[in-house]
Order: C-alpha cells, then structure tokens, then sequence
C-alpha cells in the first residue's frame, strides 16, 4: 500500500472537506447578525446613559434653571430634594423655553449641553393618574429621524415636582435613538 490512492481513501477525504466547508460556511453566516447586535447593544446603552444623565442628574451649575445663561451641562433632578428619579418641572420649562429641537442650531447646542454623540429625541410627559394618559410637557424630536429609523426606546417612569400645586406627580421620560 505504498502511496496508493483507494476509494475508501478519497471518499473520506470529501466528507471531512465537505465538514470543514459547511461549518465555515454555518458560522460566517451568523457574523453580521452578531455584528448588528452587538450595534443595537451599543446604542441602547448610549441611550440608557443619556437617559440617566437627563434624569438622574441636575446639571450644571445645579440651579441652572435660575442661572440659564452660565449653563454648562443639562439636566433635569430637582436639587432642592436630590433623589433618584426626582425631576423638575422648572427645569422641563426652562428646556421648553430655550430650545426649539426644530432650529438645528438649537438641537446641535441641546446635544452638546447633554454630551451626546448621536442624534435622539426626548419627551417628558406627566402621567395623568386617573386614567394613565399621558400629557406632553416637552419634547424635543431629532430632525433626522424621517432619515434614520428609530432602533431602541428607552421608556423610563419618574417622579416630578409641581411648581404650582408643590405636589410629587409621576410623569414618563422616553429617548428614542
């Protein structure tokens, strides 16, 4: 059997290069399905950051709905009680009167205020208790969302202070990436 070649030999042979091509081939396949999850995993933890800096966060300086003019960083915790999830209807104001997400130079200063490196679109709203409606305090959509789809909502329950009544009221925080 010296260097002979026999069936056995050659049908083998095409079975394990048939076993290596269809494993390859089964693997490769799932790669850019990984790659779009480990994608949409990316951003909506961006997202989820974003949305604990807005909520969990008073910004800077902490009064900045006093002092708009020397704001730095937006965002929105109430500082006079500084607990989690505590946002302030003088701060959602003070965003509605200051920036129109409409004109782009105000968005392009909104997402710098927030630090954020792609483009989203927040809303606040109060959660009416009675019937769980919700009412829009403000919301500032991305001007290119007709161009770029929606891919991660993330959708967060809050408390905030009435200014008026100085009553606790749940409200709803959504950012849309």
């Amino acid at each position: 059997m010296k260097g002979q070649l026999t069936s056995e030999y050659l049908i083998s042979f095409v079975i394990f290069i048939g076993l290596i091509a269809y494993t390859y081939f089964s693997y490769s396949s799932n790669i850019p399905r990984f790659i779009e999850e480990v994608r949409k995993e990316n951003i909506r933890s961006e997202a989820f950051q974003l949305s604990e800096l807005i909520v969990n966060n008073p910004g800077e300086p902490k009064n900045w709905d006093d002092d708009f003019p020397n704001l730095r960083r937006i965002g929105l915790l109430d500082e006079r009680f500084n607990k989690s999830n505590l946002i302030s209807e003088d701060k959602i104001d003070e965003l509605d009167n200051n920036f129109d997400c409409n004109d782009l130079n105000d968005y392009n200063l909104f997402m710098s205020l927030l630090g954020a490196n792609r483009n989203f679109s927040l809303i606040i709203s109060e959660i009416d208790e009675t019937g769980g409606n919700r009412i829009k305090m403000y919301t500032c959509l991305s001007p290119t969302t007709v161009i770029l789809p929606i891919n991660i909502t993330i959708q967060r329950i809050v408390a905030y202070n009435d200014s008026v009544s100085l009553e606790i009221k749940p409200a709803e925080v959504i950012i849309q990436m």
